[in-house]
């Protein structure tokens, strides 16, 4: 491998998204409350590259999503466990290496997302776009 790639492992994610999603349900808009983001180790080794020739960082996070309030609303109401469960997914993204060697809010790209009982891969969507 060249000096000019490095390879790293990612060891720690959390993300706490307070606004949550909008999601039609049975016909009713809900909102899923605030969305939490952490690694999954169960489903793969989230690492990434550096590539300091290009300048480019790749990374690639395999993480879960809860929706906690969202599942104590479907609780209270008796509804299928399944239906609460975490959505496994895998993000991809890609960035710019800044001049501190840093990519912090720099990074954007996509989730793959493992079926689930409430939200099919295809009709769940997450994109992760650069910060400021």
């Amino acid at each position: 491998m060249s000096r000019d790639v490095v390879e790293f492992r990612i060891t720690n994610l959390d993300v706490h998204v307070p606004g949550g999603l909008p999601v039609m349900w049975r016909g009713y808009k809900i909102s899923t409350g605030s969305l939490d983001f952490s690694l999954d180790d169960s489903t793969g080794i989230s690492c990434g590259v550096m590539n300091y020739e290009l300048g480019v960082v790749s990374s690639e996070f395999h993480v879960l999503v809860r929706f906690r309030r969202f599942a104590l609303q479907l609780k209270a109401l008796g509804i299928d466990a399944e239906l609460m469960a975490p959505v496994h997914a895998v993000l991809k993204t890609e960035g710019k290496i800044l001049p501190d060697h840093s990519f912090n809010g720099g990074l954007r790209g996509s989730c793959k997302v493992e079926s689930h009982k409430m939200f099919s891969s295809q009709d769940l969507r997450i994109e992760i776009l650069p910060g400021l």
